[in-house]
């Protein structure tokens, strides 16, 4: 097992993830918050290129290190360290990467563009789930990293049009049973998403969503 690099900006992460991976098992704390930490890095190169080309450029660096074998990728830096142990799985995680380079495609986007980013974020949660042996749990997986993935757009991203879609898209996903333990934290984001989905409003702006996350961090549902 490769060393585990200290992950030392979590306050990068957004409010409800991190809420989400304080309940995350000691022994995959790292790997998921590395995974959390990749998005926001993406949401970064997204946000902040002034051409579209420079993103892309930024995103095709990451999607050529995890076609590759994990013994060839470059040392020194955290985040690839971190998703060294993932071996052969860690290919999945070259959808995440077309996941957010599909929001740089003409806006507004479609409900074509919205899903694709939706599942390949998801294959990064699958990438942990496939990794961990959980493999019966992988259609709930998809599902709730899908419907999270589409809760944060609509109301991190997206235009009026697009959050509309994207809400309805999420809204169309079958509810998902209690996730394994070692992936509490997404369980916490799904049932975040599903409240919200459920109150026309963005996850954690009501103190009672609080106590949603700490019911199914604690007892899974």
């Amino acid at each position: 097992m490769a060393q585990q690099q200290e992950l030392p900006d979590l306050d990068r992460l957004p409010r409800a993830p991190r809420l989400a991976l304080a309940y995350a098992p000691a022994a995959i704390r790292d790997m998921i918050a590395t995974m959390m930490l990749l998005d926001v890095q993406f949401d970064g190169f997204v946000r902040n290129a002034s051409e579209p080309v420079l993103a892309q450029m930024r995103l095709a660096w990451w999607r050529d290190r995890f076609a590759q074998d994990p013994s060839d990728w470059p040392k020194g830096n955290p985040l690839l360290s971190n998703f060294r142990d993932l071996g052969g799985h860690a290919g999945k995680l070259t959808h995440v990467v077309d996941g957010w380079e599909r929001l740089l495609s003409e806006r507004p986007l479609g409900p074509e563009d919205l899903l694709a980013h939706a599942e390949g974020r998801a294959q990064g949660w699958a990438a942990l789930a496939a990794h961990d042996g959980e493999t019966a749990a992988l259609p709930a997986v998809a599902r709730a990293g899908k419907r999270w993935a589409l809760l944060d757009l609509a109301w991190s991203h997206a235009e009026a049009t697009e959050r509309s879609m994207a809400l309805k898209l999420a809204g169309s996903l079958a509810p998902t049973a209690a996730l394994p333990r070692n992936l509490r934290a997404l369980g916490v984001l799904d049932g975040l998403a599903q409240r919200a989905l459920r109150n026309d409003r963005p996850p954690l702006s009501r103190a009672s969503d609080m106590t949603t996350a700490l019911r199914i961090g604690l007892f899974g549902r």
